[in-house]
């Protein structure tokens, strides 16, 4: 995984779904293949540059990521795609149905999930779907009003403790869990909490929109990024995270394409601000929510 993806590789990706690459609109190298989604896609490019395996028609996808030969992926319901043989089925999927959006895969091969219509958060296995957790969260606003239901949660993670940090999007908070539904933790967000996931010194990373902040136990921020810290690839509305080995953040946003290609929609930075790569397809608003490499 670890050989090097030419710049070739995402222009080929972007041809492939529909969208146009040119001129400077792709900055900088991954170094590793990666999974991405956007305009109603899901696609996973090779190191040596190939579109390996793709999806089409899946909706406004918030999170895909590949276990083993299959794909998972959201957008409101959790669909399974296996990639040999193209084959999806439906996962999961709430009732009454209003939204699943948020799901992680952990290294023990379960899944957590968060209802927006139920507002329960569920762990069960991938292979059987035996529930190992089900607890009802809590969605509502410090004030105590509660927002639409389609804005209960977003992303949601499991850390190595076995507490479940859940962004309630709407209410601007993130909530830690047990797996009984014991409240432990909560760490406000200036805007809507998209994903949050535990860092292995105990602090909690958080994606809110408008920055991407790292938060100590005790609510001090340690470190952050905004939009403003790289305004060269015009910035916006910044949703999946995914930490990489050395440190690195690469970061998806939601509905921050344009035209004409100038505004970034994916990319990777390091701890001290410096961007690596960039991604900026033109000819759509694409979201590009989840940007993964697959390390």
């Amino acid at each position: 995984m670890k050989k090097t993806l030419l710049i070739v590789a995402l222009a080929a990706t972007a041809a492939a779904s529909g969208i146009d690459v040119g001129g400077e609109r792709l900055k900088g190298r991954p170094d590793t293949s990666i999974i991405a989604c956007g305009g109603g896609s899901a696609w996973i490019l090779s190191p040596d540059g190939k579109v390996k395996w793709k999806k089409d028609r899946c909706g406004n996808i918030h999170r895909a990521v590949r276990h083993g030969t299959k794909v998972y992926w959201s957008n409101g319901n959790v669909w399974v795609t296996d990639v040999k043989t193209s084959k999806t089925e439906l996962f999961y999927s709430p009732s009454p149905h209003d939204g699943t959006y948020g799901f992680d895969i952990t290294k023990d091969g379960t899944m957590v999930i968060s209802e927006n219509s139920t507002d329960f958060v569920s762990e069960l296995k991938l292979d059987t779907k035996e529930l190992l957790a089900r607890f009802k969260a809590d969605p509502r606003r410090p004030d105590g009003t509660t927002p639409s239901r389609h804005h209960h949660y977003r992303m949601v993670s499991k850390t190595k403790d076995g507490t479940y940090l859940l962004c309630c999007s709407g209410a601007h908070v993130v909530r830690e869990y047990d797996s009984t539904g014991k409240l432990l933790w909560e760490q406000p967000t200036p805007d809507l909490a998209f994903e949050a996931f535990r860092r292995a010194n105990g602090n909690t990373l958080v994606s809110h929109l408008g920055a991407i902040t790292e938060y100590t136990p005790d609510h001090k921020v340690a470190w952050s990024f905004s939009c403003g810290d790289a305004p060269e690839l015009k910035l916006a509305n910044l949703c999946g995270i995914h930490e990489r080995a050395n440190g690195n953040l690469v970061v998806g946003t939601y509905a921050n394409g344009v035209e004409d290609g100038s505004r970034t929609t994916g990319f990777e930075v390091t701890r001290d601000k410096k961007i690596v790569w960039s991604y900026a397809p033109a000819g759509s608003r694409l979201s590009t929510m989840t940007i993964l490499p697959l390390e």
